[in-house]
């Protein structure tokens, strides 16, 4: 088993393939990050703060929900060389240190998750591979006369000392989920609800890796009901707060469409009011007065009419009786 997970070995040391994957994974999901931040105009330093902030919360929050699940003891929490890591106690604790930052940084909580969200199920797509070189992520041994061919089922533990026992391979079943909520992530970036993205593609993985809890192999400690496990009881929690989330942003956003469509008839109705009283009335058409009568030039006048010649002139032209 331990030679089947590592990669080379130089002395007592070593690199092992889950280790390798999922730093792989870790890239993967940074790089898909900062190509959408880019993009979306945020943050420049958001994606790379992000895998600094959310790698050490989801480390503590891993190693604690494994220590309380029964997964390793306690007294092995600090001990990273004791294996052992709680996949929904990681997140939680993952994303709760990245809206801590948000709100510290005063960032929109809906467009930190709607960039980041796709290139970490990219990232967990990758990452789940690391169970494949653990021999965990399994569900129920594969029983005589099923098919066994990869990746349908896989090795398991006891492969390594029997050689014939396998098992389904889950884990398998995971990295389609993330790949396919990584692709939906994308599509649902180009609505234009803030947060669309995140909500829904959270909801359907949590959803699935609540029932996906019901096949594995029982690695973690059951409590509480019978079959369900501890892991289904905090991605059961999850769930329900998703859900109230989703339906009160989707009560918000009504709200405001139905604010948005008052103020636009108010808006409207007040623009008709004001043109009606601006609009000036029609002026009255002045009166047709004549033309006044143009005075005569008294030049053209005295040329027009001729001059009478005075009676004194005429009576000494005539004759007088002698």
């Amino acid at each position: 088993m331990d030679s089947f997970n590592t990669a080379f070995k130089v002395g007592n040391a070593g690199l092992t393939w889950n280790a390798i994957m999922l730093a792989f994974g870790i890239l993967v999901a940074v790089v898909v990050s900062e190509i959408l931040v880019k993009k979306r105009g945020l943050y420049k330093d958001l994606a790379l703060d992000a895998c600094i902030v959310g790698i050490p919360a989801g480390l503590i929050g891993g190693r604690l929900f494994a220590a309380i699940s029964g997964k390793i003891p306690f007294a092995h929490f600090f001990n990273l060389s004791v294996g052992g890591l709680n996949l929904p106690g990681a997140l939680l604790f993952a994303g709760i240190g990245i809206a801590i930052y948000a709100r510290i940084k005063k960032l929109s909580l809906s467009e930190v998750f709607d960039a980041l969200i796709p290139g970490a199920f990219f990232g967990m797509a990758v990452g789940r591979w690391s169970d494949f070189f653990l021999c965990d992520g399994l569900g129920p041994v594969a029983g005589a006369g099923v098919p066994k061919f990869f990746p349908l089922v896989t090795f398991t533990n006891a492969y390594f000392r029997d050689g014939r026992t396998v098992a389904y391979a889950v884990f398998f079943l995971d990295f389609l989920i993330c790949a396919a909520l990584g692709v939906t992530a994308l599509l649902l970036l180009k609505k234009k609800n803030k947060g669309t993205a995140a909500r829904v593609t959270i909801l359907v993985y949590l959803f699935a890796e609540f029932i996906l809890e019901w096949l594995r192999d029982g690695s973690t400690r059951q409590i509480v009901f019978g079959e369900v496990r501890f892991n289904q009881i905090v991605l059961l929690v999850m769930l329900l707060f998703f859900i109230g989330l989703t339906l009160y942003r989707a009560k918000r956003q009504g709200e405001k469409t139905a604010e948005k469509a008052v103020e636009a008839e108010n808006a409207e109705s007040e623009e008709k009011a004001e043109g009606a009283a601006e609009t000036p009335e029609p002026a009255e058409e002045p009166e047709e007065t004549e033309p006044a009568e143009e005075p005569e030039d008294p030049e053209s006048a005295e040329e027009s009419e001729p001059a009478e010649e005075p009676e004194e002139a005429s009576a000494e032209a005539e004759p007088t009786d002698a």
